[in-house]
């Protein structure tokens, strides 16, 4: 019986060893790439953001749409998630007065789980309804100047175009 027991037990390790050592391959960095300050990135948003519901400072994500590639490596994956935050939002008005919203995104992560920081500037204001409340005001008296502007919206899907904002250098995983 300990023979029995001695022997599985040894076989048992083995094959706890083998698992590791064939199945899951070690990764290598074996070549780094330099990216660049001002290299191109193509986000879109994932959610719709307004100016009805947003406040300043409110966090918001992105999402890299296409691998960014660099002499051929990919150095920040599709799907990869950008941070961002509300920089200024408000609400429609009366007197026509349109909703304006903006935003900043501040840095997304590369291949090798670095941060980078990134620029660009994303920013809509909802339709301003001056004009029209000009004319109602002609038209109906004091009472035109409860015509709303539109508050602004960034739809869900919205490319944007985002640049880093300092040069890093990235490792490349090699299998």
């Amino acid at each position: 019986m300990k023979k029995f027991i001695s022997a599985f037990g040894i076989m048992c390790l083995a094959t706890y060893a083998s698992m590791f050592t064939l199945g899951n391959p070690v990764l290598t960095y074996d070549k780094t790439v330099i990216v660049p300050d001002g290299t191109e990135i193509s986000a879109v948003t994932i959610e719709t953001i307004s100016s009805k519901t947003a406040n300043d400072d409110d966090p918001i994500t992105f999402k890299v749409d296409e691998d960014v590639l660099f002499n051929g490596d990919v150095v920040i994956a599709k799907g990869t998630i950008i941070k961002g935050v509300v920089t200024n939002a408000k609400k429609s008005g009366f007197f026509g007065r349109g909703g304006e919203l903006n935003v900043r995104v501040e840095s997304t992560q590369t291949v090798d789980n670095q941060k980078i920081k990134v620029r660009a500037s994303k920013g809509k204001a909802g339709d301003n309804k001056t004009g029209a409340t000009v004319a109602l005001v002609v038209l109906f008296g004091p009472l035109g100047f409860l015509k709303k502007g539109k508050n602004a919206e960034i739809k869900e899907g919205t490319k944007i175009k985002v640049f880093t904002d300092e040069e890093k250098t990235v490792k490349i995983v090699t299998p």
